[in-house]
């Protein structure tokens, strides 16, 4: 499962589409004949096709949330000059003949005016077509009023009102909304409103009598959520204080099942990438050894002790960003102004080169490319002690990039823990194949713009 909304992908959809539009125009416009309708599916158009949609996705060109504008258009023109010049690479390196320069040309122009008209008509008829969906929250405790607070800002859904069966909270405000009323009245509340959505933000035992109306509910075409997979469909994590042991024991959790992929592929995968990374990386290391040699005195490389895969303790290595023994001041931790850390640990860190080390840790297999974040000994027993199911965290190997690492920037407070946690929770539950490609892809834009970096 990949956490990209049907918008988004309806948005790059057009892109393929437009894209293999130019690439059979352009011959045209420059010879004067089209193509045979064939010529798109040949090896050389497949690989230009992917790689443009690549590089739009690396460089956020789906981000729903981004203007568009003149500056917008820019980077688009740039991002098809990157483009070019990687398929030039690809099909060089693969013997496939490139089609004239011209074309290319061409091409690019014809790619740059559809793709940026189809944003204009998006923007204009797509990206907001439908009004609100009209939801009723029923529970106004804290998993309640959590929601409230997640759908108040949120455009899609409207909330037409709470219930609760518990009669002192009638009238109560919760944000711009009421609790209007016990669940008696929920069957003629959904006709007169319209209701398209309920969801049941209830962490304790439901009557039955709820249950018969939630099902009758749910008879007449109406979708009924409990809060915890909403919150989950919504923000891509799991809320781990509205959620109980029996949820956990009855929801499907991708990522401990026994599987060809979450045992064989995933580790086959991580021996590629981390010898391939360590391979290609070999003259970055040697400058960055070199640089944090001459910054500051003390050992190359920092090893901590770190916690893993079922709990196993093992050693983490990373280039040293920091002033030799200042580790153990953790009172700056996670900030970005860290005084401990050197002129040169800031460069690396901007661009994450203090993880490349890292890559012999997933070699050695303490490590995975991708999952949560490995965390100090200190911590582990810290959070485990006040943060709800915090130790699930290690049913799968830690990852040098993953859901919480792309979703919340770095930071060392309970707090940071806790949401961190709800998308380590969210990947472990949804781990798969697409999950995987989308958070290393998404990776790369990171590293590329130094996002989130400290």
């Amino acid at each position: 499962m990949i956490h990209l909304p049907k918008r988004q992908l309806t948005l790059l959809g057009g892109d393929a589409i437009l894209i293999m539009a130019s690439l059979y125009i352009a011959p045209f416009v420059r010879f004067g004949i089209f193509p045979d309708a064939s010529f798109i599916f040949t090896l050389t158009c497949v690989v230009a096709i992917l790689a443009y949609l690549l590089i739009f996705y690396i460089l956020d060109f789906y981000n729903l949330d981004e203007p568009l504008n003149m500056i917008s258009a820019m980077r688009f023109a740039a991002a098809l000059i990157i483009a070019n010049f990687i398929i030039a690479a690809i099909l060089y390196l693969m013997r496939v003949p490139l089609y004239s320069g011209t074309v290319f040309i061409f091409n690019s122009i014809l790619i740059l005016y559809f793709c940026l008209t189809w944003r204009v008509v998006f923007n204009r008829f797509l990206k907001h077509k439908r009004r609100p969906f009209r939801v009723v929250v029923i529970g106004s405790g804290r998993a309640g009023r959590a929601l409230g607070k997640v759908l108040s800002g949120n455009r899609d859904y409207e909330i037409a009102g709470f219930m609760d069966d518990d009669s002192k909270k009638w009238g109560m405000k919760i944000g711009a909304n009421s609790v209007i009323g016990g669940t008696e009245i929920l069957p003629s509340f959904l006709v007169e409103k319209k209701i398209e959505k309920i969801i049941v933000a209830i962490t304790h035992s439901i009557r039955p009598e709820l249950y018969a109306r939630l099902v009758e509910a749910k008879m007449r075409g109406i979708v009924v959520y409990d809060m915890p997979s909403f919150y989950e469909k919504m923000l891509g994590k799991i809320p781990v204080n509205h959620v109980s042991d029996l949820w956990f024991v009855y929801t499907p959790i991708s990522g401990v099942k026994r599987t060809i992929f979450n045992y064989k592929v995933k580790r086959i995968c991580d021996l590629c990438l981390s010898l391939v990374g360590l391979l290609l990386t070999m003259p970055i290391i040697a400058l960055v050894a070199l640089a944090i040699k001459l910054d500051s005195p003390g050992p190359l490389f920092y090893i901590q002790r770190r916690i893993g895969w079922n709990e196993r303790v093992f050693d983490l290595v990373k280039f040293r960003s920091m002033k030799d023994g200042t580790d153990v001041e953790r009172d700056f931790a996670g900030q970005r102004c860290d005084p401990r850390i050197t002129r040169v640990g800031r460069v690396v860190r901007l661009f994450r080169l203090d993880e490349i080390p890292q890559l012999w840790n997933v070699l050695k297999g303490d490590m995975s490319f991708i999952g949560p974040r490995a965390l100090m000994v200190e911590e582990v027993h810290a959070f485990t002690s006040r943060i709800p199911y915090f130790s699930l965290r290690h049913c799968i190997r830690p990852g040098i990039t993953g859901w919480a690492q792309i979703n919340y920037p770095h930071g060392a407070t309970e707090n940071d823990a806790l949401e961190k946690l709800q998308y380590d929770l969210f990947y472990i539950k949804n781990l798969s194949p697409l999950l995987d490609l989308h958070i290393f892809l998404r990776t790369f834009y990171i590293v590329l713009f130094g996002k989130g970096a400290r």
